[in-house]
């Protein structure tokens, strides 16, 4: 449900954003209150807690962030306090910036391997990638050693398997279908 609600807040703030041309100022502000929320953990006590009142936690949220972040960040921030919603600011965020990253035209890619990739590599895979797509790309890498070798790619929602592990597992689904 909470998917359902922040995915609500955070097209109705793509399109103010998109309107006003300030898509990217918006992602930032966004970032910056996430960022403050999480690394504070009494901020974030205060903020859902459900005994403190409304009027007190737009108190504070206007003495942290008034002269940090646009006024319709802020009131976004109001208007979640006032539906006790305030525990969505992250999904806000996250469904936020898969708009934004849609009208930019990048595609996140998560590459994991066995071994760490050095920077000329993740250079090359992130061009080869880029232009097999037909996007910009924002890449992040994992390493997991139990892949043996090769690579798994997360384009999207799509898995890509090109470990050895995966192609040895898929070999023994072969060799049994086989018998």
């Amino acid at each position: 449900m909470s998917e359902v609600v922040s995915k609500r807040y955070a097209s109705a703030l793509f399109e103010v954003a998109k309107e006003r041309g300030e898509v990217d100022t918006f992602e930032k502000d966004l970032i910056l209150v996430n960022t403050t929320i999480v690394e504070n953990d009494e901020l974030n006590k205060v903020l859902n807690h459900p005994q403190i009142d409304r009027d007190d936690k737009k108190a504070l949220v206007a003495s942290i962030f008034n002269d940090a972040i646009s006024q319709e960040i802020v009131n976004l921030l109001y208007v979640l306090i006032d539906r006790d919603r305030e525990n969505i600011v992250l999904d806000i965020l996250a469904s936020y910036q898969v708009l934004a990253d849609k009208e930019r035209d990048i595609l996140d890619v998560t590459v994991t391997t066995a071994k760490p990739l050095d920077e000329k590599g993740q250079s090359a895979l992130s061009k080869k990638l880029s232009k097999a797509v037909n996007k910009k790309l924002r890449m992040h890498t994992k390493v997991d050693d139990s892949l043996i070798g090769g690579l798994l790619l997360r384009v999207g929602d799509k898995l890509y398997d090109g470990t050895i592990s995966g192609k040895l597992a898929r070999f023994r689904q072969e060799i049994k279908v086989g018998r």
